[in-house]
């Protein structure tokens, strides 16, 4: 399946987004990564994750925190690591219905919810490790595409400006107080 025009404006806003480090560190996951990961887990990924898992590869620790498909050392920081272990020891367990893709730094998970995956999207959740078996998740993003560009745009919005950015504003206000005592 080819990737669609708002997976391509999204994926363009990343690739913007991206320092010119992150961009010469990509690795490109594989569709057998791809079908590993889903195997293990017994799930079908939105296919927006497939695309940038194929583009982009492993995003953790770079602009966003998004578990890659490919196993890595330590596991609990790939899909599938996380996804297991999660399952087994996590209290409470997450449902294997709920993918796990990126976590707050607190312990509280975004996750796909494949329950409703529909024309190969579905929502995003948190999972809230404080909460009780019983939670409902809350609803992130109506899809991962929508979660990323949302991610992307606030901490865009959120970064601070330079003080070179300052320095025009700051020089000419000492200029204006030193022309004012002469």
């Amino acid at each position: 399946m080819e990737p669609t025009d708002r997976y391509r404006q999204v994926a363009a806003l990343f690739r913007e987004t991206a320092t010119a480090d992150e961009e010469h560190g990509l690795q490109p996951a594989t569709m057998d990564d791809v079908t590993a990961a889903q195997d293990a887990l017994s799930c079908r990924f939105p296919d927006s994750y497939v695309w940038l898992q194929l583009e982009f590869g492993d995003a953790r620790n770079r602009l966003l925190d998004i578990y890659g498909v490919r196993r890595v050392q330590p596991p609990s920081v790939d899909i599938i690591g996380i996804n297991l272990e999660e399952r087994r020891d996590g209290r409470p367990a997450l449902p294997a219905h709920l993918i796990a893709f990126s976590d707050s730094g607190g312990g509280d998970f975004c996750c796909f919810d494949t329950s409703a995956l529909e024309d190969g999207e579905c929502p995003v959740v948190w999972w809230d490790h404080e909460a009780g078996d019983d939670q409902q998740p809350e609803p992130a993003a109506p899809t991962f595409l929508d979660w990323i560009e949302t991610e992307l745009r606030e901490r865009a919005a959120e970064e601070p400006g330079s003080l070179l950015d300052a320095l025009p504003d700051i020089y000419r206000g000492w200029m204006r107080e030193w022309f004012k005592k002469k």
